[in-house]
C-alpha cells in the first residue's frame, strides 16, 4: 500500500534531529516499538486540514524525557528521573511538542497533503479512538534508536498513512 504522507528516511530524521540536538547525535534502525495503549509510550498525533488524524510519532519514555529536556538544557538528572518514573514535567512536554511540531515536516513532500501537529499525548492510552484506529492502518513505518548527546538513548517510531 502506498503512503499518502511519506515515511521519513533515516538520514532525514538524523539531519532534522541533529539540528536540534547537535551533530554528535546518533541513530540506528530498530525493530518496531509498541504502539498499543498499554505500552506506556508517548504519542504525537498529526492531523490533516480537515482535522482527521493522518500520521503519528510514538516514542518511548526515554526519548520523550531526553528530547524534552535537551531542547532547553534541563539537567540530565531530571530527564533520567522522568524517564524512570514515566512522568514528564510540563516543560518537557512543551519542549517535546515543539520537537514533534518540527518533525511534522518529515511527513510532507511536494506531493503530499498538508498536515500539522494536533496534540502530544503523554500516555498512548490517552490517544482518542479515531487516532488509535489510524495507528492500526499505517502504510509506512520507521523505528529508530536515537542517542541524544549528553542525555541518553531512546526510541521513536514515525508512522505514515
Amino acid at each position: 500500500m502506498a503512503t499518502i504522507h511519506p515515511t521519513p528516511r533515516e538520514i532525514e530524521v538524523r539531519q532534522m534531529l541533529a539540528m536540534l540536538f547537535g551533530n554528535d547525535l546518533t541513530i540506528s534502525e530498530i525493530e518496531a516499538i509498541p504502539t498499543d495503549g498499554d505500552s506506556g509510550n508517548v504519542a504525537a498525533v498529526f492531523i490533516s486540514d480537515d482535522d482527521n488524524p493522518v500520521t503519528a510519532c510514538v516514542c518511548d519514555m526515554k526519548f520523550a524525557a531526553f528530547a524534552g529536556a535537551a531542547l532547553t538544557r534541563i539537567p540530565v538528572g531530571g530527564a533520567e528521573d522522568a524517564a524512570e518514573s514515566g512522568e514528564l514535567t510540563e516543560n518537557m512536554i512543551g519542549n517535546l511538542s515543539e520537537v514533534m511540531n518540527i518533525c511534522s515536516r518529515l511527513f510532507m513532500s511536494g506531493n503530499s497533503p498538508h498536515l500539522r501537529l494536533d496534540k502530544l499525548y503523554a500516555k498512548l492510552a490517552d490517544v482518542p479512538d479515531n487516532a488509535l484506529a489510524m495507528l492500526d492502518s499505517i502504510a509506512g513505518r520507521l523505528d529508530l534508536k536515537v542517542s541524544i548527546p549528553g542525555y541518553g538513548e531512546g526510541q521513536i517510531a514515525f508512522l505514515s498513512t
